[in-house]
């Protein structure tokens, strides 16, 4: 590396350690740390005797400005709080830490464990470098490589989970009863009250139908609902409408106007949401009124 590069470097690690030091703006906190970490920039650092930080740790610990000032249990949580939204970050510095307490137990001849808990309190620091010694050339030294590269996939968010959970259970002729109490111990009275008279409605076809048309009315209520509110223009239900559940059992189909179908959710106290749906069955507004 020539001087200029060198120069350009100790440059930018010294702008990296300004922004660590300081926090708060999660964003750049975590690109900071990130570039920081890739060319080990606290052995490009003095500590308040002149010397270079022998591992992360050090440095994070150190007093500000040598240091980044994050003492301790409660200064690693709070960095890993900072790189919460940012998982390949939060892997690389783990690995960066681990190393180092890998790299300082062998100078010393120790577990690496040993440093971990000698250094600094930290579960989850003592636990990563059990595992860097156990298999150095494998574990986070692929993902530490895939964050230098930029080549790491980030994971899907999770899909929402649905308001209710599913009830999984099956039948067989020989266990009737042991059905029954299932059925019993997963659903309400009032569900159960609504599913027997289904089983014995000879128009069941028909209310299945009304349901899949209720369960989108329901959906678009419930988002009506929510801070964001439904639609393009973001409908959001009065303030008197917002503790009001509706009940299949007493919502209804309304007259067709215009060629849409409207469908009234209601609840014990009347309506609460008229619901203009479109042939095709998607929803194409709501009115409380």
């Amino acid at each position: 590396m020539s001087e200029q590069d060198e120069k350009s470097q100790e440059g930018a690690v010294n702008s990296q350690h300004q922004t660590i030091m300081q926090g708060g703006k999660i964003e750049e906190f975590a690109d900071a740390l990130g570039r920081f970490c890739r060319v080990e920039g606290w052995k490009k650092l003095k500590d308040e005797n002149g010397e270079s930080f022998r591992t992360l740790r050090h440095y994070v610990e150190a007093k500000p400005p040598f240091g980044a000032g994050y003492s301790g249990k409660a200064g690693m949580e709070k960095i890993e709080a900072y790189l919460s939204l940012n998982p390949r970050v939060k892997d690389f510095f783990q690995h960066c830490h681990a190393s180092c307490l890998s790299e300082l137990a062998q100078e010393e001849g120790v577990s690496p464990a040993v440093v971990s808990k000698r250094e600094w309190d930290d579960v989850k620091g003592a636990r990563l470098a059990k595992i860097i010694e156990a298999n150095p050339e494998e574990v986070y030294i692929e993902k530490a490589a895939a964050y230098i590269e930029d080549k790491e996939r980030v994971k899907p968010a999770p899909r929402p989970t649905d308001e209710y959970s599913p009830i999984r259970m099956s039948y067989r002729p020989t266990h009737t009863y042991s059905f029954a109490q299932k059925l019993k111990d997963s659903v309400s009275e009032e569900d159960l009250g609504v599913l027997i008279d289904a089983l014995k409605s000879p128009d069941l076809g028909d209310l299945i139908e009304f349901e899949k048309y209720y369960n989108i009315g329901l959906s678009a209520l419930n988002r009506a609902k929510s801070d964001s509110g439904w639609g393009s223009s973001s409908l959001k239900a009065p303030e008197e409408y917002q503790g009001r559940m509706p009940k299949i059992k007493l919502s209804k189909w309304l007259d067709d106007e215009q060629g849409h179908s409207q469908l009234s959710l209601c609840d014990e106290s009347g309506q609460i949401v008229t619901v203009g749906m479109s042939k095709a069955g998607s929803v194409k507004g709501l009115s409380f009124s």
